[in-house]
């Protein structure tokens, strides 16, 4: 897919994966929409890309477990853009703690932000990818929505519920020619993961992807309108043989 012009939204696009997908992205010279909490780090984003393209990104405030706050966001791309052609759903956060000590507000803040966030985005910004003749949707999953492990098991459980709605969705839409994918990072080398979880989890190095890694596939994936891509099946393996010696 040619990518010039295209109006291209990504969420939690002030850091780690998204902050890379949208610098490497702008290289092809896309209308980019960034999306995050954090509107001063967006602005940062916002000048650097400018460096390299001289094409400079819309950037927008919003919380993507917040309905309202939605809602808001796409009245704002409506008002710029008629159409969008492809939605990124990369906002997420890792809270890695056993079920019977995770806090009810944590379990639902999960959910809230993984899941929700991404149903709320699609659905509000679905009239405006009818109108693309290319309509695409990435949701960024996680191998751990097919193998949970202790300290993990809510946060794989938000990842279930995202694989499992992809694979629905795309089904449902492809009537409007739009497009449905998901691509299952493991372990990203960035802050994303919490000290706790590093602490109980201790894995190798080559469990471990560097943010170019995922962000190349990622754009493979938008290129090529990708239905799905496990980022590393030998770790998926192994994940799986670790959840065997723990069941053992």
């Amino acid at each position: 897919m040619k990518l010039t012009d295209k109006n291209i939204v990504i969420t939690g696009a002030s850091r780690g994966l998204g902050r890379e997908l949208a610098k490497k992205l702008s290289l092809s010279r896309p209308n980019l929409i960034l999306v995050a909490r954090s509107i001063d780090e967006l602005e940062i984003v916002q000048k650097e890309i400018p460096e390299q393209t001289g094409k400079s990104p819309l950037v927008i405030k919003c919380d993507v477990s917040d309905e309202n706050e939605v809602k808001n966001l796409t009245g704002i791309i409506r008002d710029k853009y008629n159409h969008i052609d492809i939605l990124v759903n990369n906002a997420g956060i890792g809270i890695h703690r056993e079920s019977e000590v995770i806090e009810n507000n944590e379990m639902r803040k999960l959910f809230e932000i993984n899941f929700y966030g991404p149903y709320y985005l699609i659905k509000s910004l679905l009239p405006l990818l009818k109108q693309s003749d290319a309509g695409y949707i990435l949701n960024v999953g996680s191998l751990v929505s097919k193998v949970s492990f202790p300290f993990n098991s809510v946060y794989a459980a938000t990842k279930f519920a995202l694989n499992g709605f992809t694979q629905g969705l795309r089904l449902e839409l492809r009537k409007y020619r739009i497009k449905v994918g998901i691509i299952h990072p493991g372990l990203i080398d960035t802050s994303f993961q919490d000290e706790n979880f590093k602490k109980s989890n201790p894995m190798q190095s080559f469990f471990v992807s560097k943010p170019a890694k995922v962000t190349n596939s990622c754009i493979r994936m938008i290129n090529n309108r990708g239905k799905i891509k496990y980022l590393s099946k030998p770790s998926l393996w192994m994940m799986k043989l670790k959840q065997f010696m723990y069941s053992n």
